[in-house]
């Protein structure tokens, strides 16, 4: 009798185990950003980008409301973070060719301008859209630029795929505000 108790227990818990399979995405950048790296750039500028706890995570986070739903199955191919901070940058480059975007310093000299994003509130609503709060200052000597929007963005399908897609979106909607921003004669 108890050999049949734990043959039942191992094929319950073998059946637990086999779910279903996850799904990785990935942040893009607009298809207009620029393939190849700039040879010449003109202003550098570093990049800090802040995200959420809530939703800098492996899993995809749904808000829904008054609760979010954290997708087990659902995740991204690399952080969050990262992924945003990457696709934000090659955004600014792709609409001012003559910057390069970093992390940290790279140059000896020559204008360095910082760009400081806070991503105040982000909610991604499954088959609906993106909304994405952000604040962001820009600092080059004694220029000094500020803002705070927040950007909505359509999800054009009902898919994660396409939620993801709305993202990059409100991403570039970003990027093109920050690059508003920037010092000209850059």
């Amino acid at each position: 009798m108890r050999v049949w108790i734990w043959i039942v227990c191992a094929v319950l818990a073998g059946g637990c185990a086999i779910g279903r399979p996850d799904h990785f995405h990935a942040l893009e950048a607009d298809s207009l950003a620029s393939a190849g790296a700039n040879s010449h750039f003109v202003m550098q500028v570093n990049l800090r980008v802040s995200l959420p706890m809530s939703v800098d995570r492996d899993e995809l986070v749904l808000s829904n409301p008054g609760t979010v739903s954290i997708l087990e199955h659902e995740r991204w191919a690399s952080p969050l973070s990262e992924q945003f901070s990457r696709v934000l940058g090659q955004n600014i480059e792709s609409r001012r060719p003559n910057v390069i975007v970093t992390s940290r310093s790279i140059a000896d000299s020559g204008p360095t301008t910082t760009v400081a994003v806070e991503v105040v509130q982000l909610s991604l609503v499954k088959g609906v859209e993106t909304q994405m709060e952000a604040r962001w200052r820009i600092e080059s000597g004694t220029h000094v630029a500020q803002g705070r929007e927040t950007f909505v963005s359509k999800a054009p399908g009902a898919g994660f795929d396409d939620l993801v897609r709305s993202l990059d979106d409100a991403i570039g909607t970003l990027a093109d505000r920050l690059v508003a921003g920037l010092p000209s004669g850059s």
